[in-house]
């Protein structure tokens, strides 16, 4: 046999044929040996329950328009391999270092990663009743679906799904870590987030269905931030309020002095349409109205019918009936504002509810 394996390592250079019969040999095995170690340790047909938990360390570029956000985290998973388990040599030998090429481990998955995650500085950790802890450095851009009907006064869930790949869907078992909570930010984070403040954190193990007759398991990672709204009421809310107001000061030019209020009632109206234009790519595409369009299209209505109550004031004057228009003016006064307060109290009222 060494004689035919030498024969047929000078037909294939770079094998090692005689090397890898000697050690299958020594190993009491009768073919070359493969490594046994990267075959998932047998559980008579059970999963392999898998502790995962994630320490996020980098939230970033939370993106509702595109409806993505990226994370950096660092993944722990912990398990337990008999055929790993080992006397200590020494008291200083509390656990030993394997590559991952060396031994068998899980792959994790973001399953609403945009991109398959990178994975930098994997460390694999083995005690000696076989216990092994694993330790990834994960960097992933991650699909979300945002709600965003109360934009800019809204809170938001992101979540990162981990499961196995499906080629490892019966095998195992993601459940909660143990001695510890299953997800954690770093404070960095906390601060870090000029838009956001992160108000909760949550994980749970759950099944979901993978073919028509099974299930794999999956861990839920949840964080849940909610907006900081004030950039938004002194760069939109309080332009746009300014300049509705400037369209009721035509309410005190005298109803003679047409080509004035005109002025002021069209400059107005363009204004609040160039601005609307301006800050429209910084705001979400969506097929609903949010609370900042409905406060917007509130604006729109209330200038525009400031020029249809010049218009109807200035043919009463035409048809020698100034008095009725100096009443309706007067009246225009009291009512555009209160009208105005009461609509966007109603908006306030409808988009408070539960359900947006």
């Amino acid at each position: 046999m060494y004689v035919i394996a030498a024969v047929l390592a000078a037909w294939l250079p770079g094998a090692n044929l005689l090397g890898d019969y000697a050690y299958a040999e020594d190993a009491g095995m009768t073919m070359p040996a493969a490594n046994a170690l990267l075959t998932p340790p047998t559980r008579d047909g059970e999963r392999i329950p898998v502790q995962i938990a994630l320490q996020v360390i980098n939230l970033s570029d939370i993106n509702e328009v595109a409806q993505r956000f990226r994370v950096v985290a660092y993944l722990r998973a912990e398990w337990k391999d008999p055929r790993l388990s080992f006397t200590p040599k020494a008291a200083w030998e509390t656990f030993r270092v394997y590559r991952p090429d060396e031994v068998w481990t899980p792959h994790f998955d973001f399953a609403n990663g945009v991109t398959p995650h990178a994975a930098f500085d994997v460390t694999l950790r083995v005690f000696p009743d076989g216990t092994v802890k694993y330790y990834e450095r994960s960097s992933a851009e991650l699909s979300n679906s945002f709600h965003l009907r109360c934009f800019p006064f809204d809170r938001q869930r992101l979540e990162i799904l981990s499961h196995p790949p499906v080629s490892e869907a019966g095998l195992v078992n993601f459940v909660d870590a143990a001695g510890g909570p299953p997800i954690s930010v770093e404070q960095r984070v906390y601060s870090s987030l000029a838009e956001w403040a992160i108000v909760g954190i949550g994980a749970n193990a759950e099944q979901i269905p993978a073919f028509s007759t099974e299930t794999t398991s999956q861990m839920r990672f949840t964080i849940e931030v909610q907006r900081r709204y004030t950039f938004y009421l002194w760069t939109i809310f309080l332009p746009l309020l300014l300049m509705v107001i400037l369209s009721w000061t035509v309410f005190w030019i005298d109803i003679s002095q047409l080509l004035s209020q005109v002025r002021v009632s069209v400059k107005t109206t363009l204004a609040v349409i160039m601005f609307a234009l301006a800050i429209s790519r910084h705001l979400p595409k969506v097929p609903y109205l949010t609370f900042i369009d409905a406060f917007f299209l509130a604006c729109y209505v209330f200038v525009f019918t400031t020029a249809i109550e010049l218009t109807v004031v200035h043919f009463a004057g035409r048809s020698k009936n100034e008095k009725r228009g100096r009443s309706i003016r007067r009246f225009s006064r009291i009512i555009w504002p209160v009208l105005f307060v009461m609509t966007n109290l109603l908006i306030v009222a409808i988009y408070a509810q539960p359900g947006h």
